[in-house]
């Protein structure tokens, strides 16, 4: 037991993900002493102005660094003279330090690491902007290329700030518990592999399928979700009749057996080829049946199981020519990620296998082009880290236990949201009678289906705090959970300044976020020894105490794969791998007892679902059947300033402002903006680096409030629209608590770790 409830359980092996520049980079764009002690200047006069102008002062001011002469009392007249000469020298400071923040800020452009990460993400930014900006001798200090600059910053800092798994600007790292201590190992050196993207081979699948020469035998198979009935076949919403002895129901008996192309449904079946594409056809339009070469959806490279559907087909000169071509692909793919660093062979390989992908398919190769985390090539890289930890089973212990008591407050508050869900759902149930298919269910709880159009959002736990106070709370804050095994895969950052300190226990342990998932083999399994040994974690906890979880399969997303070692319920038409322990979504039912709607398989068993996808979690008609969740609790506090919260030993909220957009400095460059940014840092008590939500980015932005070049990106995301609310937390490990370093210097880091509570009979 922990001091304040059941210690959770951590898996033997983890994964690390990290930065993949050093933060050291970003940081060294900062200004130097000179520039922010003028800013300090200026902003100490204007605490002067306040004292005679009142609220007026933002506007004399603003009027001021336009170089305009606002009307101000006669006892004013002085004040202002002086913020106009320490004004003017923060401009003189200013002009003398940008030079050398303009040309590191082009020295960390020109790294190979930094080409080669941003033309990986971005090839259109890269070769629009990127290649013009460095071939210039000298970079004009025009609009034009303060653009160019501030894009590049918004890149760096995504390199070096952001804990993400993309190529070698966020490569995979591993640990494994076992043995004493805690240590930083190397890994090797770094490999690189890249794959054809699953939705480009979905579009080569359809054009493989179209082709004149495969089309008599690409498989028909009938779908996962059609069922039987009395007069013919149907889905949810459609039904085909089948006549006795007629072609369609003669092929339905065929494909009762399994998949098969026209050609031989007509030979097994003793119908015309017409005739059999004639009954295939409305099969295919209702849904009961489904016509392609699949694509595996629970592995990270997709292409093979194309190459394996094709290859299964009847010899044929077209057959052998699309295995060549997917073969072809493969070997661009080979060869892009054997070029490492070297953009310009990158390059050409990249537009090499774009063409192709073309001219294979006709869809264009590059989608959602322009943005930073948006571009979604034909193909993707994942790259190894060249570090890996060893935890000592001790230090793991001692983690565990600091992690529980926030892990037993998530517990409680996923079923004061799962109560929410399951109550919402229970009306849906009831108002059907109290029994519905799982199908029909699922499509009766969608939003649009719901009182407004949309599901109630999940409130935040209201503290009462004072303005920047920080919090404290207690595992039962909000109550016992509910008994019971749980599983969570939390994201967990270490704040120290080198690795002993774990082995003492002087670490600071944040809980950054709380994913209601196992620890499945997956994308981010790619590069790890024994991928299977993640099966064995997650099965482990299953065997154990999961007794009627079930998977739900749906259809995957961009890298959103993962391979439940369980039993699955099928929700799509199809299932490309092929398992032999699916149970149809179609043969399942909801069901009421105790007024909570409960999953039935088709035996009448109890199940609880295991939604694969993320955003599935949290998608009531499914959390409400789910097994019991452990969700993040989002804590608010009386004001816009909540300090750090904690329960227990471990921060399970970081220090957070809650601000207006039209707080910070818009649309302003050079020293106005800066000074604006240094402006509402003191006003509001920022440390240096802090995080920034903003509603047009998909992701939060790194501010460095002592740095032109965040000033201005900023303020260009922003661009001060009043009422716009903007979510500004601190960095938490800072840049003192960062311990995972090399020669080039300190990188961000945080560990996905499967925790989970026994049952309260295991010890």
């Amino acid at each position: 037991m922990s001091g304040d409830g059941v210690d959770w359980e951590l898996g033997a092996i983890f994964v690390m993900r990290h930065a993949g520049m050093p933060f050291d980079w970003v940081e060294s764009l900062g200004a130097g002493p000179e520039v922010l002690a003028a800013c300090a200047e200026v902003l100490a006069v204007e605490d002067e102005l306040a004292e005679v102008l009142g609220d007026a002062v933002g506007e004399v001011v603003g009027v001021l660094a336009q170089g305009g002469a606002p009307p101000v009392p006669a006892r004013a007249k002085g004040l202002v003279r002086r913020w106009q000469e320490a004004f003017g020298r923060l401009g003189e400071v200013y002009a003398a330090e940008s030079p050398r923040l303009r040309a590191r800020l082009r020295e960390l452009a020109g790294t190979d690491r930094f080409q080669d990460a941003v033309f990986t993400s971005n090839p259109g930014m890269y070769d629009g902007m990127v290649t013009s900006y460095l071939a210039l001798e000298e970079v004009p200090d025009t609009a034009k290329y303060r653009r160019v600059e501030r894009q590049l910053y918004n890149y760096l800092q995504r390199f070096c700030a952001k804990n993400e798994t993309a190529g070698a600007f966020g490569p995979m790292a591993y640990g494994e518990v076992g043995g004493t201590g805690f240590a930083v190992e190397p890994a090797g050196p770094q490999v690189r592999r890249a794959f054809i993207a699953h939705w480009a081979v979905v579009e080569l699948s359809r054009a493989a399928a179209r082709d004149k020469a495969l089309a008599a035998h690409v498989p028909v198979r009938l779908s996962l979700l059609a069922v039987r009935t009395s007069a013919g076949i149907a889905t949810e919403d459609r039904e085909v009749p089948l006549p006795e002895g007629s072609p369609a129901a003669q092929v339905v008996a065929e494909l009762e057996r399994g998949p098969a192309g026209l050609a031989r449904l007509a030979e097994a079946t003793g119908v015309p080829v017409r005739r059999v594409a004639e009954a295939v056809r409305p099969l295919l339009a209702a849904g009961v049946a489904v016509r392609g070469l699949e694509v595996p959806g629970e592995t990270v490279d997709p292409l093979p199981g194309l190459r394996a559907s094709i290859a299964e087909l009847p010899e044929s000169p077209g057959r052998d020519l699309w295995l060549a071509r997917l073969d072809g692909l493969a070997d661009l793919c080979g060869r892009f990620a054997a070029a490492g660093g070297d953009v310009g062979t990158r390059r050409a390989v990249l537009t090499e296998l774009e063409t192709v992908f073309t001219e294979l398919t006709g869809v264009a190769a590059r989608r959602g082009a322009g943005a930073v985390y948006a571009d979604r090539l034909v193909l993707f890289e994942e790259a190894s880290s060249p570090f890996r930890l060893a935890v000592g089973t001790d230090t793991a212990r001692r983690l565990a236990r600091a992690l529980s008591p926030a892990l037993e407050l998530s517990a409680a508050f996923g079923d004061q949201v799962q109560d929410g869900d399951r109550a919402a759902m229970a009306a849906v149930v009831e108002a059907a009678g109290g029994t519905l298919g799982f199908l029909d269910y699922a499509a009766r709880a969608r939003p649009e289906h719901q009182e407004g159009g949309r599901f109630s959002p999940v409130r935040p736990v209201d503290v009462p705090a004072a303005d920047g106070e920080p919090v404290k709370l207690a595992a039962d804050t909000l109550g016992a959970s509910a008994p019971g095994p749980r599983y969570s895969l939390p994201d967990v950052c270490l704040a120290m300044t080198s690795p002993e300190e774990a082995v003492d226990g002087s670490w600071r342990v944040v809980l950054a976020r709380v994913h209601h998932h196992l620890l499945l083999r997956g994308w981010l399994t790619t590069f790890h020894p024994d991928p299977g040994a993640f099966d064995q974690v997650a099965a482990g906890w299953l065997a154990r105490d999961g007794e009627g979880v079930t998977g739900l399969a749906t259809s995957r997303r961009n890298k959103g794969f993962y391979r439940f070692p369980g039993r699955r319920l099928v929700f799509t038409a199809t299932d490309p791998e092929g398992r032999d322990d699916n149970v149809s979504a179609a043969e399942c039912t909801v069901t009421l007892n105790d007024g909570r709607p409960v999953l039935r398989d088709p035996d009448g068993a109890a199940i609880t679902l295991y939604p694969m996808l993320n955003d599935l979690t949290t998608y009531p008609p499914f959390a409400a059947l789910s097994h019991p969740a452990v969700l993040h609790a989002p804590v608010r506090g009386d004001t816009g300033h909540l300090g750090r919260v904690t329960i227990g030993d471990a921060c399970y909220q970081r220090e957070r402002w809650t601000l207006d957009a039209a707080a910070f400095p818009a649309g302003g460059r050079g020293p106005a903006a800066l000074l604006g940014l240094r402006r509402l840092a003191r006003a509001q008590g920022l440390p240096r680096f802090v995080f920034a939500r903003v509603e047009s980015e998909r992701k939060p932005v790194l501010v460095d409030t002592a740095s032109p070049f965040a000033a201005e990106l900023l303020g260009h995301l922003l661009g001060g629209g009043p009422g716009t609310r903007v979510m500004v937390e601190e960095m938490y490990p800072g840049p003192d608590e960062l311990w995972l370093r090399d020669d080039a210097g300190r990188y961000t880091c945080e560990l996905r770790m499967q925790l989970t509570r026994p049952a309260p009979s295991r010890p």
